[in-house]
C-alpha cells in the first residue's frame, strides 16, 4: 500500500492556539452572578435571614471562584486553522511486546487500516493522535518510554480529509474493543 501521509510538518499557520471566547463569556457570566450574590448577602442586615445569607454567600463565592478557574484553565483552544475545528488529543497505550508490530504498521502504511494488537493500560508504548473534530486533519506518531520520558519512535505523519476520516474510524473501532 502506498504511503498517503504528509510526512513534513504542516504550515505553521495550520495549527493554532485561539482565544476561547465562548468559555470566556460563560465564565464571565458565572463571575458576575457570583459577585452579585455575595454583594446581596452583604446588604442583608436582618437576623431572620442568617441562613439565607450564608447560603447565598457560599453559592455566590463558589460560582465566582469556579468562573475564575474556568477562565484561567480554558482560556485557549487548539484549532485546525483551515476549517476552524477544535483539535482533540488521544493517547492509546500498548504492551511493549507489540512495539515492533506497531512501528512496522505505521512506518509502512502511513494510514493503518487496523491495529491488530489490543490496548494496555499506561505502558511504555504510546500512540499519540491529534484529530480535528470535523475529521479533516489528523496527526499520528508512535512513542516509546525510555529514561523517564516518551521519545518518538516513528516520524510524525499528518493526514488530510480522506485519510483523517479513516484515522477517526480506526480510533473509534479500536476504543470499542
Amino acid at each position: 500500500m502506498e504511503n498517503q501521509a504528509i510526512t513534513q510538518r504542516p504550515n505553521e499557520r495550520d495549527i493554532q492556539k485561539r482565544f476561547n471566547s465562548r468559555n470566556a463569556i460563560s465564565s464571565g457570566i458565572l463571575i458576575v452572578i457570583g459577585v452579585f450574590m455575595v454583594s446581596l448577602t452583604l446588604t442583608m442586615h436582618t437576623t431572620d435571614s442568617n441562613i439565607l445569607s450564608l447560603v447565598l454567600m457560599v453559592c455566590g463565592g463558589s460560582m465566582a471562584i469556579y468562573g475564575m478557574i474556568r477562565i484561567l484553565s480554558h482560556a485557549s483552544r487548539t484549532v485546525y486553522a483551515p476549517t476552524g475545528s477544535t483539535i482533540k488529543e488521544y493517547h492509546l497505550y500498548y504492551s511493549p511486546e507489540h512495539f515492533d508490530t506497531l512501528q512496522h504498521i505505521i512506518d509502512a502504511n502511513g494510514v493503518p487500516e487496523c491495529i491488530p494488537v489490543s490496548q494496555a493500560d499506561n505502558t511504555t508504548v504510546r500512540l499519540d493522535i491529534l484529530m480535528s473534530e470535523d475529521k479533516k486533519f489528523a496527526r499520528l506518531q508512535l512513542l516509546k518510554y525510555e529514561n523517564y520520558i516518551f521519545h518518538p519512535a516513528t516520524n510524525m505523519f499528518f493526514y488530510s480529509t480522506p485519510e483523517a476520516g479513516r484515522i477517526h474510524e480506526l480510533i473509534t473501532n479500536h476504543r470499542k474493543e
